[in-house]
């Protein structure tokens, strides 16, 4: 009894520092697994705002926010636990063996088998947690797509379907969950097993040794008490890192998943666009553009743009079927496609790294798909952050009276595509905002595309009251309307 109290505070005190070392080293691990999914966020973020890939922006944001989180657990937990199964259980065994060479042998034997059937699920639990991240991403890039087709959706009366379809993907990302999920609880129960015969071979040997029923297994003098309950202390122990480490198998598999994700979207064909993306001073001299044998790169594919060329306050269409590169044409112009060959001159000066930034301060761009962020409409229509009252433009643009029914007015915080507003209504708040950006040349990708004639006409007279103002305008266009009403028209041949 004198002996058994101090090994008790021993044992508790142990206890007690080992709980603090873990809990210590937890935050290490914690702490660093957030700066690696930090790290890895921001980059990811910052390639893709300046060099996008054919990645549909859905897949891009569901591996941001929910596939680069399931590294967390595959740093904080695998790595730690592969650490632990390479040194505690040949320690655990060592003992095992300098005190019964028959429980060493058992923990010997039953310890491998577990790394084996470990390393067969893996196998299946990696290619499902595979599965399982394509199809997050797949229902976020389907989800993304009917919510930016939601009015057409409905003015076809296709919710329905929409909605069926929805739920057939849901149910199979259940199942490609579950089926993570079965193997996970396989590869425990696996462990668990193997755990179990291993543990109680060695309390059955060392009870039958305790007994006297058992003379052999030891080397020399029969065991004594504390050394079988020794034994029975350490068996548990051997196991315990397989344990942890079965426990995170998943983690591993998910992670390995992600990182398979990562080096695809390393992988694809980025198009940079030219300079660097940084707010400073327009380009001086007066406003002239030229392109002369330019060839554009857009997603590996060269396009050759039309010579063309265009001075302050003149006006020009660029017409053309549909794929032939309008659009393209408008990119490599903002300095947004790289070209391949040939040239771009502006202002007097080539378009290239060293201008791109103070050419584009001189452009104001009218997107075909309007994208409206998380501000507020006032702060969104002052692109340029000079604080300036934004009615003149509203009024230039014949939006003045959008605002005045929006119930917030100018505080209003509109959806992502201008849930609120109509296509027109959205078209002509962009025309208004490149009205505030304040550039001279104005750059418009379809601005009267889907929309009824009326519509239309009210676009179209906004942009003559800019022309009218001195801002060039090059609009890409298939309406023959918009285009005979522009100075020059260009048409682009397939």
């Amino acid at each position: 009894m004198e002996r058994a109290w101090p090994a008790a505070v021993v044992f508790v005190a142990c206890g007690v520092v080992r709980a603090a070392i873990e809990h210590h080293s937890g935050g290490i691990l914690f702490r660093a697994a957030d700066r690696t999914i930090a790290r890895e966020r921001a980059a990811l973020i910052q390639r893709e705002a300046r060099a996008s890939a054919a990645e549909g922006s859905a897949s891009v944001a569901s591996l941001v926010v929910q596939k680069l989180p399931l590294l967390g657990p595959w740093i904080t937990r695998y790595h730690v636990a592969m650490m632990r199964v390479s040194i505690l259980p040949l320690l655990l065994v060592a003992l095992a063996f300098w005190i019964s060479w028959v429980a060493g042998l058992v923990l010997l034997v039953a310890g491998p088998l577990i790394p084996v059937f470990m390393a067969l699920v893996g196998m299946a639990a990696e290619d499902a947690s595979r599965r399982q991240m394509d199809e997050i991403g797949s229902m976020n890039d389907m989800l993304m797509d009917r919510l930016s087709a939601m009015l057409d959706i409905r003015l076809l009366g296709a919710a329905d379907r929409a909605a069926e379809d929805f739920s057939e993907r849901a149910e199979t990302l259940r199942e490609r969950t579950m089926e993570v999920l079965r193997i996970a609880f396989l590869s425990s129960t696996v462990l668990e097993l193997f755990s179990a015969i291993g543990v109680a071979m060695v309390a059955v040997f060392v009870g039958f040794m305790l007994l006297g029923a058992v003379g052999y297994g030891f080397w020399g003098t029969p065991l004594t008490l504390g050394e079988g309950l020794f034994l029975l202390l350490i068996a548990p122990d051997f196991f315990q890192p397989m344990r942890d480490l079965a426990a995170a198998w998943h983690d591993r598999a998910a992670g390995y998943a992600v990182v398979a994700d990562l080096d695809a979207l390393d992988a694809e064909e980025r198009i940079p666009f030219v300079g660097e993306g940084r707010a400073i001073a327009p380009l001086p001299g007066p406003l002239s553009l030229e392109l002369k044998g330019a060839v554009a790169v857009l997603r590996g594919v060269d396009v050759a743009l039309p010579d063309l060329a265009l001075k302050a306050g003149e006006t020009l269409a660029l017409t053309g079927p549909s794929g032939v590169g309008k659009s393209t044409a408008l990119a490599a112009i903002a300095g947004l496609a790289p070209l391949r060959s040939g040239r771009i001159s502006v202002c007097g000066a080539t378009l290239d790294a060293a201008t791109a930034d103070a050419w584009r301060a001189r452009l104001a761009l009218v997107p075909q798909r309007p994208h409206f962020p998380d501000l507020s409409l006032g702060e969104w229509l002052d692109v340029r952050g000079t604080g300036a009252d934004p009615w003149h433009a509203l009024r230039l643009a014949d939006a003045e009276g959008i605002v005045e029914r929006l119930p917030e007015g100018l505080a209003t915080r509109l959806g992502e595509t201008g849930g609120g507003v109509s296509g027109g209504e959205a078209r002509r708040l962009m025309i208004a905002r490149a009205v505030m950006a304040g550039g001279d040349l104005v750059l418009a990708d379809e601005p009267t595309a889907d929309l009824d004639s009326e519509t239309a006409e009210r676009i179209i007279a906004a942009l003559k009251r800019l022309n009218a103002e001195g801002r060039a305008v090059i609009v890409a266009t298939h309406d023959p309307v918009l285009a005979a009403v522009m100075d020059r028209q260009l048409e682009i041949a397939p």
